[in-house]
């Protein structure tokens, strides 16, 4: 299993462990940690009550993934990110379409990543600060009698304006998916271009997800 399938495995089963959370309760962005938490049981708890619609149409997952958890995902700001030095070179309109197919890009991966999940004990750790009050993390240790202990950081960033947290980024075994895939989009965007990986991220995002099994 490559390392992004790890990453977001180790997501789903967050997701899967976590108790239900009453679906007409406010989530507030204000806590970096109480976001993660609330919004992975409001996330799992959709995902669990919309069974029956996901047993007929699989692709209803994406339909959750944007409804409950891209809301408080920084998208933009994780797009940046993901262009890295290649941000620069691109105009406004260009990092716009970038960001909205950036967007849908991680829509379809972490609907796949929903056909995997699994009941494991979860234990959170407090939120913790960078060097930058704006800059957070919130730890995830997911506990697996049949493998050694995950340990995963969600990354998150406050609005300057609102004072609101979301997340934009997540790291397992000490290695960062916009890391990941920066790396793979830098490779792309030299040898044909940013358009080319907009048309491929829209390709891919366009697809249907499919039930994968986890060896």
């Amino acid at each position: 299993m490559n390392f992004l399938m790890k990453l977001l495995l180790t997501v789903s089963l967050v997701l899967s462990s976590l108790p239900n959370l009453n679906a007409a309760e406010i989530i507030s962005k204000k806590d970096p940690y109480s976001l993660i938490k609330q919004v992975s049981e409001r996330t799992f708890e959709r995902f669990r009550d919309d069974r029956p619609i996901i047993d007929k149409d699989i692709n209803h997952l994406k339909v959750i993934v944007a409804q409950e958890l891209m809301p408080y995902i920084h998208h933009k700001y994780s797009a940046a990110k993901v262009l890295g030095k290649n941000r620069k070179k691109l105009t406004k309109a260009q990092f716009n379409e970038f960001s909205v197919v950036f967007r849908d890009y991680l829509i379809y991966t972490y609907a796949n990543v929903f056909t995997l999940y699994d009941h494991q004990q979860v234990v959170y750790a407090n939120a913790k600060k960078s060097g930058s009050s704006r800059i957070a993390s919130v730890r995830v240790s997911i506990i697996d009698d049949n493998r050694p202990p995950i340990k995963i950081d969600f990354k998150l960033i406050k609005s300057k304006k609102s004072g609101d947290w979301n997340a934009f980024d997540m790291s397992a075994e000490g290695i960062s998916m916009i890391a990941s895939k920066q790396k793979e989009f830098n490779s792309i965007i030299r040898k044909h271009g940013v358009e080319y990986l907009m048309a491929q991220l829209a390709k891919k995002a366009s697809q249907s997800v499919e039930k994968k099994v986890v060896k």
